[in-house]
């Protein structure tokens, strides 16, 4: 009976999601039709026809070079706590990472638990340990963030540029800066990290069969606290992460810039930086999977504001969208695949091997 009504629940789930999906994703593609229609379909079709693709093909082999980044910094981090992973791992895992980001409704942030998580089952590190790798990544991009538009803000201020963009980028400003403070905090406070850590169990254990003890995960939590500490010492290793981090976002900016020159349009660098982190900004905002729609419109307004023709800030958002989310979440999708098949294969190889090794001590118990 109760089998019966955890299946029929499972299937209403299944077909919930369906329907937001289908919701949310129309509803990003049909703000995304009402913005260029209104710009005009035929004045962005006139210059898409003029791009020059060979240097938006130059543009892919940038943002693969930021993904290397991502890698090396992982990689890094491992390395710091005296763990490894293969290289090919790590890039599914990498791919995997952006596609899920890229189908929840956040544009960053979504696919960090499913990093940490098959990371520990291919690699057979301690959860712990790769969730706390995915932690610091996080930290040191909002650092970024935070310098990057903290530069931003000077400039507008100086150069008496918008109030109203100014204004924006600083409360953004504060909202990042707040939020990474408060995950910080609550990491390095353990009482206050049990509570949401049970309070998350508790939610987690309502659509999943799995159960983890109170006892274990308050383990988890010390575990974790612990990781941390030890790459607050590691000062040298955290500068070189960070180094990584700046030049994936060098890079993925750079990316940008590269379109503009494919479609032979001019545009000042800081224009494209300030109106990538606003973007940015509110695709993180959980809204639309992706950011769709919503981080698109923001960034055709931020490129019209700093002089760009409406249907050159329309072709160049429909570039990125191209690069980083129709191609990232193919290959994504196909190592997010690649992923749960190995992960499932090494799954039979250990429980094959345990029980290999538990008959050879019964043997051994026999004998003696």
């Amino acid at each position: 009976m109760n089998s019966k009504g955890s299946e029929s629940r499972s299937k209403s789930l299944n077909v919930r999601k369906w329907v937001k999906n289908i919701i949310f994703y129309g509803l990003g593609f049909a703000i995304m039709a009402y913005i260029f229609n209104w710009i005009g379909l035929e004045d962005i079709y006139q210059v898409l026809l003029k791009t020059n693709f060979q240097i938006f093909g130059l543009s892919i082999i940038v943002y693969a070079l930021a993904i290397v980044m991502l890698i090396l910094r992982w990689q890094y981090l491992l390395k710091l706590k005296g763990y490894s992973a293969k290289y090919l791992d790590l890039l599914n895992l990498v791919l995997m990472g952006q596609f899920i980001n890229n189908i929840t409704p956040s544009m960053k942030g979504g696919g960090e638990p499913f990093r940490a998580y098959y990371l520990s089952k291919l690699g057979n590190i301690p959860y712990h340990i790769s969730f706390s790798t995915v932690m610091i990544e996080r930290l040191l991009d909002s650092v970024v963030f935070l310098t990057l538009s903290f530069i931003i803000i000077l400039y507008f201020i100086v150069n008496g540029l918008s109030e109203q963009y100014t204004l924006m980028f600083i409360m953004a400003w504060i909202i990042v800066m707040t939020l990474t403070g408060t995950i910080l905090y609550v990491a390095m406070h353990k009482q206050l990290a049990y509570k949401i850590v049970k309070f998350g169990a508790k939610i987690f254990r309502k659509f999943s069969k799995k159960r983890v003890s109170d006892s274990r995960l308050c383990e988890g939590v010390d575990e974790f606290q612990k990781t941390l500490l030890f790459f607050k010492t590691k000062k040298k290793g955290i500068a070189i992460a960070t180094f990584y981090s700046f030049m994936w976002w060098s890079l993925d900016i750079f990316k940008i810039y590269i379109f503009f020159i494919a479609i032979g349009s001019i545009a000042p660098l800081f224009a494209v930086s300030s109106t990538y982190l606003v973007s940015l900004l509110v695709g993180i905002v959980p809204a639309l999977p992706g950011g769709l729609g919503t981080s698109d419109t923001v960034m055709i307004a931020m490129y019209v504001f700093f002089k760009i023709a409406p249907s050159s800030a329309a072709t160049i958002t429909l570039l990125d969208r191209v690069v980083s989310y129709v191609l990232v979440s193919i290959f994504g999708a196909i190592s997010f695949h690649l992923i749960k098949t190995k992960s499932h294969k090494l799954k039979e190889l250990r429980n094959n091997q345990k029980e290999r090794e538990e008959e050879l001590n019964t043997e051994e118990e026999l004998n003696n």
